[in-house]
């Protein structure tokens, strides 16, 4: 794998040579941020309370280069006779990324890029599974979706790999041109553009502006997957790309599309028609806009020469990831659906549709907490968007719903009087107040489903009843 003089490494990151290193040649692979896991290039964020047990540390893991902010406390001559070189930077953040540009620019494999404001990491890994069946392929790891995240993945890359799948992450203009820069994508992806950022951008036309900064790194001969069902996907600004656009949906208007979608107790069957292709495929998780998802992948795999067998087999293989849908059976019966990893307006009301319809044949407990983050600054438009997702909820034949949180009151509230009776709901502030309620709807048979985003910490029911199961 690549290895750098401390010459080239400090003019990659307009960096200052300090201090240098007994060894001329210093390895990229697997550079990054903090000592709790130290490389042979380590940058430092941090002071600490003992330098001589840092450089120990350091000199124990054989780390040979340590890249940190000017000014700094180092002591020059203590890392001078330690052998381990000193790059400083103005900037660390930025040096990071620069060095990740060096390293990804050492691979010729395609990359992809997955952007939306809901199901980037179900797509991310969906489009993984699809492709590990031809391709040895790296995901992102865990929800690191910001520039930075993506650098830290980005040199997780090794020989073996035959492809890259990255999600990034949106919280400000700018960002989405930022990672993408880092990628340097080949295919770009597009779930989805909602109001999830809405309170930051002011409005849905800067979230759309925002988004689209991925067409400006997107390779010209390169290959544009988007979703449009989505009304807003259809307001991209794609003219500003030259090359292919694939679109997907559930519509003969689209150039990938699903038809005959059956949910079968927690997995969807769908067929797939594209060109002059049809063919069946199947997920083990519930919800047409994770079909959408899936379709998502499906052009990928057929972007990358895949077969439909293979594609099929590898969505097959995928299992929901924590916090998303995923399904946990317990020994006495129940069932927890926990998709607590996130939520905004849009998927929530989403997954309601799907557990509306779901409720008319499996006994469904709802518990639901903030989608919002509990700041008052938000409050006019959270109080609104949590008292429609309320009323939506009017609609479904749930056993119980339990709101929980700090705008939660507003789901009993706009439920109620959309005629939601009112013994079937209860609001409370917080989950610790709500959990006998919750052990008491968990019983045999019985399918809870947990939505919230972090906010609420609704996990800590899964994550306690579960393992007592």
């Amino acid at each position: 794998m690549q290895s750098l003089s401390l010459e080239k490494l400090a003019s990659l990151m307009n960096g200052r040579i300090v201090t240098r290193s007994g060894r001329h040649l210093i390895p990229l692979a697997g550079c990054k941020f903090g000592v709790t896991r130290p490389t042979s290039i380590t940058f430092l964020t941090r002071s600490f309370k003992s330098e001589q047990a840092l450089l120990t540390l350091l000199k124990n893991h054989d780390v040979r280069c340590v890249v940190v902010n000017y000014p700094n406390i180092l002591t020059t001559e203590k890392w001078r006779r330690s052998g381990i070189a000193i790059i400083e930077v103005k900037n660390l953040d930025f040096a990071y990324m620069a060095l990740a540009k060096f390293y990804r620019g050492q691979f010729s494999i395609p990359r992809i890029q997955v952007i939306g404001s809901s199901g980037k990491t179900t797509t991310t890994k969906m489009i993984g599974s699809v492709l590990n069946e031809k391709f040895h392929t790296l995901t992102t790891l865990q929800n690191q979706n910001s520039p930075l995240g993506v650098a830290n993945n980005l040199f997780r890359l090794n020989a073996t790999h035959q492809a890259v799948v990255l999600e990034t992450g949106m919280k400000a203009p700018g960002i989405i041109r930022m990672s993408a820069s880092l990628i340097r994508p080949d295919i770009g992806v597009v779930t989805s553009i909602h109001s999830a950022h809405l309170a930051r951008f002011g409005s849905i036309r800067k979230i759309i502006a925002a988004k689209s900064e991925l067409l400006e790194l997107l390779s010209k001969d390169g290959t544009l997957i988007i979703n449009w069902n989505d009304a807003n996907c259809r307001r991209y600004l794609t003219p500003r790309f030259k090359g292919k656009i694939v679109r997907f949906g559930f519509s003969e208007q689209c150039d990938l599309w699903a038809s005959d979608i059956q949910r079968q107790g927690l997995r969807t069957h769908f067929i797939v028609h594209t060109g002059e292709l049809t063919f069946p495929c199947a997920i083990n998780i519930i919800g047409k806009y994770n079909v959408g998802n899936a379709l998502a992948a499906i052009a990928v795999g057929l972007e990358m020469g895949m077969q439909p067998k293979e594609i099929a087999l590898g969505l097959e293989r995928f299992e929901p990831i924590d916090g998303r849908l995923k399904v946990y059976h317990r020994s006495d019966g129940a069932v927890i659906i926990d998709d607590t990893f996130n939520a905004n307006p849009d998927s929530t009301r989403f997954l309601i549709d799907e557990l509306i319809v779901m409720a008319r044949e499996h006994p469904v407990v709802l518990v639901i907490g903030d989608m919002e983050r509990p700041s008052r600054d938000i409050e006019k438009y959270a109080r609104r968007v949590h008292y429609n997702i309320g009323r939506q909820l009017a609609q479904g034949n749930f056993i119980h719903v339990l709101a929980i949180g700090l705008w939660a009151r507003e789901y009993k509230r706009g439920a109620i009087q959309a005629g939601f009776p009112r013994d079937k709901i209860n609001y409370y502030r917080t989950v610790g107040v709500a959990e006998a309620s919750f052990i008491k709807f968990l019983t045999p048979g019985t399918n809870v489903v947990l939505k919230a985003s972090p906010y609420t910490n609704l996990k800590i029911l899964r994550l306690k009843y579960f393992h007592n199961s």
